[in-house]
């Protein structure tokens, strides 16, 4: 088949490893990348022998898109989404969709009616672990649900980088909350939670959130996440724990059992989120990058789509209102368009 022409705009961190999936996908040619650092773009497309862009005007305008991967922060993704969508390209949206559950709706309304494929890019569902423990869940291996447990602890590194801009809860917890109400396959009823601002108190931001979560089906939960660890040996601390009737599962760390030790010290590296392999990247966000592009091919659903998204944001805005009036908040749960599949 025609590879997929495709397109990234922001290319820090992630909307460059993005493009470099795009780069060596045998699915797809990568024919451009937009960021508002022209110098990074220019560095990006020189790496990867494609094209850099000064705004998304001209990329949608020369590069004859199929497909494009949103990665600018939150509070800008609205208009490079919408005006791509209303010429038929197919989008990757990373998460979180907006800022606020205000902006997530304006986004929804206009995109919803383009008819494009739209998914947002929640890397744990296509992780293999994680979705072994959906299937067992959803099977009845474990018997009738009790307890999750999740943890997503990062480095006081994250605090310097995202804190200006964003937050522990919407860009990092909300992972965690996705994937527990999928594994639970019930969406999220009650939450209470406390925090502690430290360093990102100066951007009116929490350092470490503690919350507790009642699922609609009875099933509790526990979530624990923070930017306050040192970054070593492990740039990232996380893991699940399910307790059902008649069994469970635990998912513990990124490593996958792989420790080096160097002059520099110990170190845990992630091998499960985007580690670098024989096919350049790979891990659960090449996995995630691959489905979209089946889900275009085919018309398929993707795993997570714009109410899904906007579902995890739902909870987000409610723990937040839980700490700031430190009582327990109730959702209504018949208008968050849980995406359960």
């Amino acid at each position: 088949m025609t590879p997929l022409r495709a397109g990234v705009i922001g290319v820090g961190m992630i909307g460059s490893l993005h493009a470099r999936v795009y780069a060596d996908h045998p699915s797809t040619d990568l024919v451009g990348v937009v960021d508002a650092d022209l110098a990074r773009a220019e560095n990006v497309a020189s790496d990867l022998g494609t094209r850099a862009y000064r705004d998304l005007d001209g990329l949608l305008e020369k590069a004859n898109l199929d497909i494009l991967s949103v990665a600018v922060p939150e509070q800008h993704r609205t208009y490079p989404a919408v005006a791509a969508a209303a010429q038929g390209v197919h989008l990757l949206l990373e998460k979180p969709l907006a800022p606020t559950l205000e902006e997530v709706d304006e986004l929804l309304d206009a995109l919803e009616p383009a008819g494009v494929t739209t998914m947002v890019n929640f890397i744990l569902r296509s992780d293999p672990r994680y979705l072994q423990v959906r299937e067992a869940a959803q099977a009845g291996a474990f018997g009738e649900l009790r307890t999750l447990t999740a943890r997503r602890t990062g480095t006081a590194a994250g605090a310097e980088v995202y804190g200006p801009w964003t937050d522990l809860l919407i860009s990092t917890a909300i992972h965690d909350l996705d994937i527990m109400t999928w594994v639970a396959g019930a969406p999220v009823s009650r939450v209470y939670a406390e925090a502690v601002a430290g360093r990102c108190a100066e951007w009116g931001h929490e350092d470490a959130v503690l919350a507790t979560l009642r699922f609609a089906n009875g099933v509790i939960g526990a979530v624990e996440t923070s930017w306050v660890l040192p970054t070593s040996p492990a740039p990232l601390s996380s893991g699940l724990r399910v307790v059902g009737t008649a069994g469970g599962a635990t998912i513990e760390g990124n490593d996958h059992g792989l420790a080096l030790l160097d002059g520099d010290g110990l170190h845990l590296p992630d091998l499960a989120n985007w580690p670098m392999g024989r096919s350049g990247v790979e891990g659960s966000l090449r996995a995630s990058i691959d489905h979209f592009i089946a889900c275009v091919r085919t018309g398929a659903d993707p795993v997570m789509d714009l109410q899904g998204a906007r579902a995890a944001q739902v909870v987000v805005a409610a723990i937040k209102e839980s700490i700031n009036a430190g009582t327990p908040v109730t959702i209504d749960t018949s208008r968050t368009g849980s995406q359960i599949p």
